[in-house]
């Protein structure tokens, strides 16, 4: 007997739409993808440099890591292609970038003479780093443009910056030498805490924002890149607990407003 043949589903022209909108979305992926990809390459890289001894490589790679972080999600934005796969690559290639990373850069530079305390400072720095994009991950989305926590890039930020100000300026004295630990380690809580940092959504205002932050760090770079990015990242890093301590003030100030009998 002769078998029939079998014949193919016909595709309707609403689910041949679909299938060309699924191909050109896998495809424009690409393009936030590789710039996410670009920021582990540049991670890995600023690893490997630090462990050679090559600082200053290290610090600006970390850097040039955190322009690719900010990019990717632009490029997702304006290509339409915003993905659950999109969101998690990018959590990994952070916590490698901007965790691990720096850590290391911290261990080698600063910690080899005293291996157990920094080794405990620099795992430190990562458990908090990776506990921050884990909490950020199952987060619904920033409420009020606030996030809850110092962003893991910022962290990275100061990590980076302070060392990049203590190699050329300091050249290691005395005082930031013993400081540093007491740094990475308020940092490293700074990420697990809830202290509210500008999440800067999308609105017009933020937009514009975006805007002035761009040209700040444009004129960072081109006026005096070590000063200038280490003023813009620990203004940032210093932000949400000067305002939670003014905050917290206030509040203090208003209670006793309240209970002060009349005379």
């Amino acid at each position: 007997m002769k078998r029939k043949r079998r014949e193919k589903p016909q595709i309707t022209a609403k689910a041949e739409k679909e299938q060309i909108k699924v191909e050109k979305f896998n495809k424009l992926s690409i393009i936030p993808n590789a710039c996410t990809s670009m920021n582990l390459v540049c991670g890995f890289s600023a690893i490997i440099a630090a462990h050679s001894g090559a600082f200053l490589v290290a610090c600006w790679l970390i850097i040039i890591a955190n322009i690719f972080d900010i990019l990717d999600g632009r490029l997702a934005r304006l290509t339409s292609v915003e993905s659950r796969f999109g969101a998690e690559l990018d959590s990994l290639c952070d916590l490698v970038s901007f965790g691990v990373a720096p850590a290391f850069l911290l261990f080698t530079r600063y910690f080899v003479t005293m291996p157990v305390m920094g080794g405990i400072i620099s795992t430190l720095f990562v458990l908090c780093g990776a506990l921050r994009l884990a909490r950020f991950n199952v987060t619904p989305a920033s409420k009020h443009g606030v996030f809850e926590g110092l962003p893991i890039p910022g962290a990275a930020g100061l990590i980076v910056t302070m060392t990049i100000f203590d190699i050329q300026f300091f050249r290691i004295a005395t005082f930031p030498q013993r400081a540093i630990p007491f740094i990475a380690i308020a940092t490293s809580l700074l990420m697990v805490s809830k202290i509210e940092y500008p999440a800067m959504k999308k609105t017009q205002k933020t937009d514009r924002m975006r805007r002035v932050l761009v040209l700040l760090i444009t004129v960072a770079l081109l006026l005096h890149p070590p000063v200038m990015l280490f003023l813009l990242f620990w203004a940032f890093g210093l932000y949400g607990p000067v305002k939670y301590l003014l905050n917290k003030i206030n509040i203090l100030f208003h209670k006793l407003s309240h209970t002060e009998t009349p005379a």
